[in-house]
């Protein structure tokens, strides 16, 4: 089930995300309307078929954001979005490893490393982990639960950079070996 408002934010943020993926476009648009939202350029979203082509789809996706008075959100929030949208696509299991990648790809590229640290880290585990069944990143992470570690971290991104309190410190699911 598509969570409308969260969605909406992460679309406000399309322009924003390289690889961003348009086709819960179509469900985003079904819901509008289920909510009586039937506005042009929301019902020819809803007509399309996955998978979409990406560049035919985004002039009416910007259309239908301007339909709903919503700006959309550009460079200063480019790589915080894709981040986010990156994160969320883990934590509701579509392409783990795909997603997993990119945070490595935006960690090499971004200024902010810190926040992105932990999603680096276990991208080059997992390739050590397959290549040589070795990990010198994190003890107690092998091939069986990766993808529990990687979500544990991805939640705990989401707790501390989206959260309007403070960044609080969590149990991480990994310690790094001594």
């Amino acid at each position: 089930m598509l969570n409308l408002e969260k969605y909406t934010e992460t679309l406000r943020c399309h322009h924003g995300i390289e690889y961003f993926d348009y086709n819960p476009v179509i469900d985003w648009a079904i819901e509008l309307i289920k909510n009586g939202i039937e506005s042009e350029n929301v019902l020819i979203l809803a007509s399309f078929s996955k998978p979409v082509d990406r560049e035919e789809i985004k002039p009416y996706v910007t259309a239908a954001l301007k339909e709903l008075n919503l700006t959309e959100k550009y460079t200063a929030y480019s790589v915080d979005a894709s981040v986010h949208y990156y994160i969320e696509q883990i934590l509701n299991d579509c392409e783990i490893r795909k997603n997993l990648c990119l945070l490595h790809t935006l960690y090499i590229e971004s200024n902010n490393k810190d926040s992105l640290n932990a999603f680096y880290l276990l991208y080059e585990c997992w390739g050590d982990l397959e290549q040589t069944g070795e990990n010198y990143y994190f003890e107690g992470v092998d091939l069986d639960n990766i993808e529990e570690a990687l979500k544990t971290e991805a939640q705990i991104w989401m707790d501390n950079y989206l959260s309007e309190k403070a960044p609080k410190k969590q149990k991480r699911f990994w310690q790094r070996p001594s």
